[in-house]
């Protein structure tokens, strides 16, 4: 609170603007609990492309890993590298929330091109279409950012913090290792819990230990949401109607383009 005030205060005197600090979001993520292949593509009128890929999950904190693993004796190398471009230069979307994807490997293992038709964004739609297609037909996982946190507490409020743990979806243990002599009045645990329930956790610690309690905080990664089933319906995210993020596929008949649903 006081850091705001003073960011305020200062951008008021140095630039002239009144801000106010709003309560924020949650940033979540999205990724897949399963390997699952990925489908796009595009052919209307004069365009042609068709992408294949392997969508497999990774170890948390991992990112988005790119890779091809395609042979150029059924595609050519420059278009393999379009492909690669394509999924590296934009955030795919879950079917969760429409939060970013993480912590997944995305690998080139097939595709088409015509060489009369084919043209640069005739892929981009294909691969966006074929991650799309693999991640509908997988299980998705909502991931929330959390906290590890350390929290040093007098030994008459140790009850008390445990149980706020708890209530928060959290994990502690108690660690003592660096106390002295002088502070064996205090207890100090250390753990995780999700940013969304401890985010304004510090003011009840000043409160209820009267200002003797320290709690320190710091990003711990993307881990399994604690509420996801609440998250997911309060987004409201409706798959299906984001046309940006479109998971059907394109084909073409007696002239015409028509679509192809993902399933």
């Amino acid at each position: 609170e006081v850091q705001m005030e003073i960011l305020k205060n200062l951008l008021l005197e140095r630039f002239g603007l009144d801000v106010t600090f709003g309560a924020g979001n949650i940033v979540y993520r999205e990724t897949i609990a399963c390997r699952t292949e990925g489908v796009g593509h595009f052919e209307p009128l004069r365009h042609y492309a068709e992408v294949h890929l392997l969508l497999e999950p990774l170890p948390a904190g991992s990112g988005v890993v790119i890779a091809a693993d395609c042979s150029e004796d059924v595609l050519d190398k420059n278009w393999q590298r379009l492909i690669l471009t394509h999924l590296a230069e934009r955030e795919h979307v879950g079917v969760l929330t429409g939060a970013a994807l993480t912590d997944l490997k995305i690998t080139l293992k097939s595709g088409r091109a015509h060489l009369k038709h084919t043209e640069g964004g005739d892929f981009r739609q294909a691969t966006y279409r074929a991650v799309r297609q693999g991640v509908m037909q997988a299980k998705s996982v909502l991931l929330e950012p959390v906290y590890q946190f350390t929290l040093t507490v007098p030994q008459s409020a140790v009850g008390r913090a445990l149980t706020d743990i708890e209530r928060m979806c959290g994990t502690a243990v108690f660690d003592d290792s660096e106390q002295n002599e002088q502070d064996r009045e205090f207890r100090t645990l250390s753990g995780s819990a999700p940013v969304a329930t401890m985010q304004h956790y510090q003011k009840e610690v000043l409160s209820y230990t009267k200002g003797q309690g320290r709690l320190t905080v710091a990003f711990g990664g993307y881990a399994p949401c604690h509420n996801a089933d609440e998250v997911i319906e309060a987004a409201g995210y409706d798959v299906s109607g984001d046309l940006a993020n479109t998971p059907d596929s394109v084909f073409c008949a007696h002239g015409a383009g028509f679509i192809v649903e993902w399933y």
